[in-house]
């Protein structure tokens, strides 16, 4: 595993509870179980596995369901997980500016910065689905390389300039119930709040509507914010590109860190198609999707330990 400086380490530690003499432990326990799990085909690479123990903050319960639900998601959400590759196709979003990470953040205790352009695609020549088989396909890339979003947290810009009703029209709203639902329960990152800006009121009615459909579930904090100055109050500018007023670097800087992690990480996506789960072969007590997820489908509970 890659050394954490000496601030993320204080704050693994604080936070995190990360203990650098038991994590090699952890991780052989965490194999082992995975091993014996029939259903279960999973990733088992240290910074895969040290992704899912620092979102559960170590706690080895925590972490064997959040990995046995991100496989179980292969199942539930496959309108995103099948043919994940590194496609042209994904690199022609990633160049859009829909949704990318500025590298590194300059204050030295903060998450983070995850900027989320929705205004940027042609909904005639993009569909929801790949949009978001984009996003989380970045989301995993981030959470095995970057540090600062495993440890620190992420912290989400929702910038809804350029939004138009077409948009909406064409916005599908079972694939933005699951990708909320991968995002709180299946997730190696930890998104720790949200900042929305540059909504128009009728965007605002939309966003609020959303936000009652979504009040039942442990989300993050949301903030709708009404100028750059509000954004500035929760996230410094030293943190943000200088499109949005600060100094970490520039957008098209931003895109060029994304491309050159897809490109590492076209081995990585070949393989996915080895990975899942088979429920047939779970053992436990029969649940519906619907209890565990709010969706609809039967699988088999594990019990943890």
């Amino acid at each position: 595993m890659r050394p954490l400086t000496p601030t993320l380490a204080e704050i693994a530690q604080r936070d995190l509870n990360e203990t650098p003499e038991r994590i090699q432990q952890d991780l052989h326990i965490l194999r082992e179980w995975i091993g014996k799990q029939r259903h279960l085909r999973a990733r088992t690479s240290d910074e895969f596995l040290i992704a899912f123990l620092r979102r559960c903050r170590y706690s080895l319960e925590e972490t064997k369901r959040r990995i046995d639900r991100f496989f179980s998601f292969y199942n539930v959400f496959p309108e995103v997980y099948r043919n994940r590759c590194i496609s042209r196709r994904i690199f022609d979003i990633n160049r859009l500016g829909v949704h990318y990470y500025p590298e590194f953040p300059k204050c030295s205790d903060k998450s983070a910065i995850l900027i989320a352009r929705f205004g940027q695609f042609d909904p005639n020549r993009y569909s929801a689905k790949e949009i978001f088989q984009f996003i989380m396909m970045a989301m995993e890339i981030i959470s095995l390389e970057n540090d600062y979003a495993t440890v620190a947290g992420v912290s989400q810009i929702l910038d809804l300039q350029n939004i138009r009703y077409e948009h909406l029209q064409r916005f599908d709203r079972t694939i933005f119930q699951r990708y909320y639902i991968w995002l709180q329960e299946c997730c190696p990152l930890r998104i720790k709040e949200v900042y929305i800006i540059n909504a128009s009121k009728e965007i605002q009615r939309y966003l609020n509507m959303m936000l009652i459909f979504l009040k039942n579930q442990k989300l993050q904090p949301v903030h709708v914010l009404k100028s750059m100055d509000d954004l500035y109050s929760h996230i410094p500018k030293c943190n943000l590109p200088e499109e949005y007023g600060g100094s970490n670097g520039h957008i098209a800087e931003c895109i060029a860190y994304m491309e050159d992690l897809l490109q590492n990480y076209r081995r990585y996506f070949d393989e996915d198609p080895l990975y899942g789960c088979s429920e047939e072969l779970r053992s436990g007590d029969i649940v519906t999707y619907e209890a565990e997820f709010g969706l609809y489908g039967t699988f088999r509970m594990l019990p943890f330990d």
